[in-house]
């Protein structure tokens, strides 16, 4: 009695398997059908054209992280006459599993532009960059693992400070 179920029921498992491989579409080659356009007879007048405004698109998006993202950085800079550094240290938050990358880019004031990544940062990751001993901008992106990236951090950092 038990060989004869279990005959059946493979029977039954080999039919659906062979059942499935029969409802594939067939790959075969397709040849486009033209469709038909209608012509309009075209004005006489020529129209004024609209020139077409590129809009500036940033590759980030400049403002607050929402909450469940949100992580936070530090940025020192080192005020030593001989070695003007400039350190993005990674703090972690909220959004630590979600950050896949974290970015600092330094404008330094003679117009170099360094940037420097960290992939999968941890807490007290660091990225050192040599600065100048004037006021460089330093900007820190966040990059995360759904492909948004977002700027957390915009400022001019001068060398010195006087009061």
């Amino acid at each position: 009695m038990k060989a004869f179920v279990f005959a059946v029921l493979c029977m039954f498992a080999g039919l659906l398997v062979l059942g499935a491989g029969c409802t594939q579409p067939s790959s075969g080659p397709s040849t486009p059908v033209p469709t038909p356009v209608a012509t309009t007879p075209q004005p006489t007048t020529t129209p004024t054209v609209a020139t077409p405004v590129a809009t500036p698109t940033l590759g980030y998006i400049d403002g607050p992280m929402p909450t469940q993202y949100v992580v936070d950085v530090q940025v020192d800079r080192n005020t030593v006459a001989i070695s003007p550094g400039i350190i993005a240290t990674y703090r972690g938050g909220k959004g630590t599993n979600f950050v896949y990358s974290m970015d600092v880019t330094v404008t330094r004031s003679d117009g170099q532009v360094i940037t420097k990544s960290i992939e999968r940062p941890q807490v007290n990751s660091k990225v050192e960059i040599e600065g100048t001993r004037g006021t460089d901008r330093v900007e820190v992106f966040i990059n995360l693992v759904n492909g948004e990236r977002y700027r957390i951090y915009d400022q001019s950092l001068a060398f010195r400070t006087y009061n």
